[in-house]
């Protein structure tokens, strides 16, 4: 399926309960390796992300090729610089390579997931483009009954579980819906 550039769908991803799903290795370490309160752990970055999980977004990404914008809590405690440094070492090149220049969502300080990705679509979608919100069902709960879900446009991924194969059909599939729609 050849795209043309607008209609590069937009991919909201979360990460903790959507790509990095270990109980030993979390993003709270992470941050204390960045703000150099603990000494690096190649450990750490090798088992951040979950290889199933990351393996299901490359395989979507191939697919349909989207721009990816941040909407996780990760892009509240990191800069952009400390953001592709985080994907680069957890394997997540793809996604550094194909952030949008308006990387994450934006945040206030009693905002819900919702909230956010609503505000970055109203700023910066193009219109018709498709879009996709991939997250989990405890941070992104605000998102389950929402216009955006009832419109086909969030893929909840169940805490502890992450984007498991039945929730990469389940995103092909909206996102084959809306490029059909857009023709």
């Amino acid at each position: 399926m050849r795209l043309r550039s607008s209609s590069r769908p937009i991919v909201f991803l979360d990460m903790d309960d959507v790509l990095c799903l270990s109980d030993q290795f979390g993003s709270r370490e992470m941050l204390k390796i960045f703000r150099q309160e603990v000494p690096d752990r190649p450990e750490l970055w090798a088992g951040l992300v979950d290889d199933e999980a990351a393996a299901n977004v490359y395989e979507l990404h191939t697919q349909f090729m989207p721009w990816y914008v941040i909407s996780s809590s990760w892009a509240t405690y990191l800069d952009y610089a400390h953001m592709c440094q985080a994907l680069t070492r957890t394997k997540l090149q793809f996604v550094v390579d194909n952030l949008h220049s308006e990387w994450k969502t934006p945040r206030a300080f009693s905002s819900s997931r919702r909230d956010e990705i609503e505000w970055w679509l109203d700023a910066h979608r193009e219109p018709e483009q498709p879009f996709l919100v991939i997250d989990d069902t405890y941070s992104g709960i605000g998102l389950a009954h929402s216009p955006l879900a009832l419109d086909g446009r969030v893929v909840l991924c169940r805490s502890g579980y992450g984007f498991t194969k039945k929730r990469l059909r389940e995103a092909r599939y909206q996102l084959q819906r809306q490029l059909k729609d857009e023709t």
